[in-house]
């Protein structure tokens, strides 16, 4: 059987000349990504310098009241002259010299054009924490060579793992020190806009966005089906379907006026949509710590480890659970407790792929389809194999596009662009946390 779909019969094509375009226009924009990253490195280089600079001053000061001054002086100098807000630049004074001093191999694979600033910038924030230089080293290896092989979102969900391994400190303290921080910011922008902030709990922050974003989709579906039902009738202005009917909002948009009503009046409107929504918030939590043999950190989708007694208490309160086997040697998934065709097979699948398997693509499973990558018309199986979680836009692309797929096994997938360029993908449920997975 084989291996890797082609798009066959398509009316459109490249020929062999767009080609060719196509394939030097992206080996040149891979050239100016590098050299965008060899330029972001000297620009660290330089902030870090100045940035001395100004510490240098506050050495040789004699009251520590004064001790702000040089440092705002500093990014206000380099601010009116780069045109950026002083509190802009004073930020990136700080990141820029956190860059040169504490992580020099991530500051010298910026330097070689090997990763991007957005890299640069997951790998420090991650790291920052670790407070001995040897332990910060070596979280820096593992970590910069995984980032020169893929996307700066994923580096951050692996950096978060590998700087906990690394931390001298149990992460149930950190968090109990970071919890101390919540709080909730306003800022005002222009055009009558203000930004409400909220930094607290990262398992309650991510429930209350997933339920602003599952209400925001039922408004959509809802409003599909005014649509349909009106089989494209304007209807009049006073009906009360108008409204409705007239409701362009994205999802972005409504999630900010679900919020606010939410906390204006207690009640999410949504145009009068009854159902209750619950949050859906995905939790990883290794046995052995869930019956307490040790503290390994369970992993909260979309955002990295969180401690083990909060996740004891979730799974106290929660009312069901899938259980989850991987291979204790390399952490990969294998697969759920129950098999039925279907609905195990799709539990599997959103374990193992979290996103979207198109690299970058950061479309949560849930909302992705399940697409046979050798089509069911064409011999594929429904096979856990011959299965991916890809999402719609993504999932029409390969099928109205010449982009070829092909199954490695273990959930890795290679896909070939229609220049000819291949990118692997493996899942992202894979702990990289050493030579054997604590779970």
């Amino acid at each position: 059987m084989p291996k890797f779909t082609d798009s066959d019969g398509l009316t459109w094509g490249f020929t062999s000349g767009e080609k060719a375009r196509t394939r030097a226009g992206v080996e040149r924009l891979k050239e100016i990504r590098a050299e965008r990253a060899r330029l972001d490195a000297q620009e660290a280089t330089e902030l870090a310098a100045l940035t001395g600079i100004a510490v240098g001053q506050i050495e040789r000061m004699p009251s520590p009241s004064e001790y702000a001054f040089p440092l705002r002086s500093m990014a206000t100098e380099l601010a009116l002259a780069l045109r950026e807000s002083p509190r802009a630049m004073q930020g990136r004074m700080e990141r820029a010299a956190e860059l040169v001093e504490k992580f020099p191999a991530t500051h010298a694979a910026l330097a070689a054009g090997r990763i991007t600033d957005r890299h640069a910038r997951e790998i420090s924030a991650a790291g920052i924490g670790i407070p001995a230089p040897e332990a910060r080293a070596a979280y820096e290896a593992e970590v910069v060579a995984l980032a020169e092989k893929t996307t700066p979102h994923r580096t951050k969900e692996t950096a978060s793992l590998v700087a906990e391994r690394h931390h001298p400190d149990v992460l149930a303290v950190r968090h109990e020190k970071a919890r101390a921080e919540r709080r909730v910011f306003l800022d005002d922008l222009p055009d009558g806009q203000s930004m409400l902030a909220i930094i607290g709990n990262a398992v309650a922050i991510h429930g209350a966005y997933d339920r602003l974003t599952a209400r925001a989709r039922a408004v959509i579906r809802d409003r599909r089906r005014v649509t349909r039902e009106l089989d494209g009738i304007e209807p009049a202005p006073q009906s009360p379907d108008a409204a409705k009917y007239h409701d362009d909002r994205h999802l972005g948009q409504l999630r900010a006026d679900l919020a606010l009503d939410l906390l204006l009046t207690g009640i999410p409107t949504g145009h009068d949509i009854e159902q209750d929504i619950r949050a859906t918030v995905e939790i990883t939590i290794p046995v052995t710590t869930l019956i307490g043999l040790d503290d390994g950190p369970a992993l909260l989708a979309g955002y990295g480890p969180i401690d083990p007694d909060t996740a004891r208490r979730l799974a106290g309160t929660t009312a069901g659970w899938e259980r989850i086997f991987l291979d204790p040697d390399t952490g990969a998934l294998l697969t759920v407790d129950h098999y039925t065709p279907t609905a195990a097979q799709r539990r599997y699948l959103l374990a193992r792929d979290k996103t979207c398997r198109v690299p970058g693509c950061e479309t949560k499973a849930k909302h992705c389809d399940l697409d046979h990558t050798i089509p069911y018309s064409a011999g594929g199986v429904t096979d856990v194999d011959n299965l991916n979680c890809v999402c719609e836009q993504h999932h029409m692309l390969k099928h109205h596009a010449p982009w070829r797929w092909q199954n490695l096994g273990h959930g890795r997938t290679r896909i070939t662009s229609p220049c000819g360029y291949d990118y692997t993908e493996g899942p992202s449920l894979i702990y990289t946390g050493g030579p054997r997975a604590p779970f």
